[in-house]
């Protein structure tokens, strides 16, 4: 996995090891939005030559990130007919707030 910082100071985080990725997972309760729970058992972690990054800033979040107490809009690539049979199926998940 590979960690980018954007702000200030680019910087960026390589994790090497072996990931799980589950869609019954008891963090999915506490996550917000989430569809899947990836655990990564790390075997190595080290810095990683940032000059490839181009320079950015974050202007707003994205309307897809998900948000406490938000449903986070369908992005349209789910629909195209090329895709949709092979696109997971988005299911309920945990919003955040008191629920």
């Amino acid at each position: 996995m590979l960690f980018i910082a954007i702000h200030d100071k680019l910087r960026r985080l390589r994790v090497n090891g072996e990931a799980t990725v589950r869609d019954e997972d008891p963090q999915m309760a506490e996550i917000v939005g989430a569809q899947l729970v990836v655990r990564v058992v790390a075997q190595a972690i080290f810095p990683n030559c940032p000059r490839p990054i181009p320079t950015m800033q974050m202007v707003e979040p994205s309307i897809y990130a998900p948000r406490p107490g938000c449903d986070a809009p369908e992005p349209a690539w789910n629909e195209f007919a090329d895709r949709k049979e092979h696109v997971h199926p988005r299911r309920p998940t945990f919003r955040g707030g008191s629920e």
